[in-house]
Parts: structure tokens; C-alpha cells; sequence
């Protein structure tokens, strides 16, 4: 692994008895600096922690749910890391990428985009392939077999299709007020042309 694609912590809050530890690193799936957070509960030095992906919804960066959401009370007295990505690439400067909150930068929705002008915003392959590659790599007392994946609103759309797509490397899947119809919602509608054309077949793979 290229020594830029290593992940650097950034920061560090004790919290639970754990740690919430947020990370930044160079992605080639999505051509940007991104950063994301685990939270580390308590552990014995041979332990081996099972992972749940949090999911932000649309404006959200990593640091929402690990902020606002309490989770690593649960987390640190069940022996689970808390994995938080952020929710698109950024600082790619793309014309009209920060002209609307659901679209673009924090509106990623999880998906790999065939359009050419949003070619970076690959979410999904980030999020299944690139980050559990790079947890396995970095932070041995991370046992990324053992994962669940979680979200909220467009990450609880991202958690449903994720899991339904890739049945053998979840254990669960949950969603909280996920956009579970976006072909017929405006957000996805808007979203889904821009990011994979007019032929709305090409949605629904």
C-alpha cells in the first residue's frame, strides 16, 4: 500500500473507556484525501473486535454520528468497532459540486457513478471493497469478517442495497428512516440521473 493510502490518525477523544480515533488517507477509488472514524472499545491486548459501517445520511461528514449519536455506549459494553466514513469524495473541486445539499459533496448515495463528469464518486465500491481492505490491513485488532452495516436516510438506502448486493460479507443489516424508493422520491431522482443517466433501467442494477 502506497505510503499516502495509509491511514494517518488526525485526532483522538477518549470515550466509554474506548476511543473514538479518526483517520485521514489517500483513496484511488475515489481520487481524494478522505477521512473516516472507529470507535475502539475496551480491549484486551489479543482481542479481536467485530465492525459495524455506519452510514451517514445526506449532508453529513464522518463526524456526525460518532458526535451526535451515543452509539459507543452500546458499542464499548458489546465489544463492537464503530467504522464512519464520510458520505462522498471531496476537495475534487467539480464544477456545480457544492451548488445543493442533496447532490455532489455529502450526497454520494452509496453508488458508483458511470456519468463522466462524476467518475470519482464510486461510494460504493469505497465502501465495500476499498475500506474493509484497508481496515484489515491497518488496524489488526479489527476482525472485518465479522461486519454489520447500518445507516440513516441515504445511508440507510446505502445499507439496504450494500447488504442486499453482497449477502455474504454482512452479518445484519439495519436502517433508520432509509429513502428506500429513490426512483420516486425527488432526491433520488435527481441524484440517480446525474450520477448514472437517463435510463432509469441502469437505477434498478
Amino acid at each position: 500500500m502506497a505510503s499516502d493510502s495509509k491511514p494517518t490518525e488526525i485526532s483522538s477523544t477518549k470515550m466509554f473507556g474506548g476511543y473514538n480515533k479518526r483517520f485521514k488517507h489517500y483513496s484511488p477509488t475515489l481520487g481524494c484525501s478522505m477521512t473516516f472514524h472507529i470507535y475502539f472499545p475496551p480491549s484486551s491486548p489479543s482481542q479481536k473486535f467485530p465492525v459495524l459501517y455506519w452510514l451517514s445520511g445526506l449532508t453529513c461528514t464522518d463526524e456526525n454520528f460518532i458526535a451526535k449519536s451515543g452509539a459507543q455506549r452500546v458499542a464499548s459494553s458489546e465489544g463492537v468497532a464503530l467504522i464512519a466514513p464520510d458520505t462522498s469524495p471531496r476537495g475534487l473541486n467539480i464544477e456545480g459540486e457544492s451548488d445543493s445539499w442533496d447532490f455532489g459533496v455529502g450526497a454520494g448515495f452509496y453508488l458508483n457513478a458511470t456519468q463522466e463528469k462524476w467518475k470519482n464518486w464510486q461510494m460504493y465500491d469505497y465502501i465495500v471493497k476499498e475500506l474493509p481492505a484497508l481496515l484489515q490491513e491497518n488496524f489488526p485488532q479489527l476482525d472485518t469478517s465479522r461486519a454489520s452495516i447500518s445507516g440513516h436516510s441515504m445511508g440507510g438506502h446505502g445499507a439496504l442495497t450494500i447488504y442486499l448486493k453482497n449477502l455474504d460479507k454482512y452479518k445484519s443489516v439495519s436502517a433508520f428512516a432509509p429513502v428506500a424508493n429513490p426512483t420516486n422520491c425527488p432526491w433520488g431522482h435527481k441524484a440517480f440521473t446525474n450520477y448514472l443517466g437517463e435510463n432509469r433501467a441502469a437505477w434498478e442494477v
